[in-house]
């Protein structure tokens, strides 16, 4: 499984993020199977006028996400997004398969009320994991980190691999690398942790092994990586130390 990790710095206008990572993904030649972003990729928290930074139903940057999945034919986990929906906004994830189709959604959770992420955005209630060709897979939104029973359900539901698209700040990088590794170690599967940079946000994008082993970490700086992973190793662990079934 072959996954493309872009970890940006947002400007103001959500349309010239939105054309950075098209130019990123059509200048890659080689086939990708996954593709994932940041928390908030296209706006950051630079939300104001709600009305004008938010995506809603086949809005541009929705539809346009849809084509370069189709075109390169690569899932893209759509980090979140600033989404408006029957009056609420939402921090909400979408998955886009190889065809363009949006196969799943997740709201982020637990919001972060040092920003007032309570008072902006309506709570997801349902964890969020979608079917692939690849198996199931989990995703979690930066704060939601902080809650080990998140990533346990959506390990029994089956998943061995949790992204985790993030707004992290550098002040407390630290307590996003130490979190990414345990929820690995603690669920024997692969985490991704995806976190923007600049400003106050810390970047070192993080992917762990099911072992607990940093197999990438991108530092600091607005740049993409791409990692292989077999995710076979889930399997071949738990068997070899099956705290799992404990």
């Amino acid at each position: 499984m072959r996954i493309l990790l872009i970890q940006n710095n947002p400007t103001k206008n959500k349309f010239e993020n939105f054309e950075k990572f098209k130019n990123i993904l059509e200048n890659i030649n080689f086939e990708i199977d996954f593709v994932v972003l940041p928390e908030l990729w296209t706006t950051g928290y630079n939300l104001e006028p709600y009305d004008i930074q938010s995506e809603y139903e086949n809005s541009e940057i929705i539809l346009g996400i849809s084509e370069l999945s189709k075109e390169k034919e690569t899932y893209i986990l759509a980090g979140s997004l600033f989404y408006k929906e029957n009056g609420n906004y939402y921090n909400r994830s979408f998955l886009f398969n190889k065809k363009g189709e949006i196969i799943g959604h997740y709201s982020k959770m637990k919001l972060f009320k040092p920003l007032n992420e309570h008072i902006i955005f309506k709570s997801g209630d349902k964890i969020g994991i979608f079917e692939t060709e690849f198996g199931k897979i989990g995703v979690m939104i930066c704060y939601d980190l902080r809650f080990p029973e998140i990533a346990r359900k959506i390990t029994f539901e089956g998943a061995k691999i949790i992204f985790v698209p993030s707004e992290w700040p550098i002040s407390r990088i630290e307590h996003f690398k130490t979190l990414i590794r345990a929820r690995a170690i603690e669920n024997q599967l692969f985490v991704i942790g995806i976190n923007r940079y600049g400003d106050i946000f810390g970047g070192n994008s993080l992917v762990v092994s099911p072992r607990g082993e940093v197999i990438i970490d991108m530092g600091i700086g607005e740049k993409f990586a791409i990692v292989d992973i077999d995710l076979n190793e889930v399997d071949i662990y738990r068997k070899e130390f099956p705290v799992i079934n404990d």
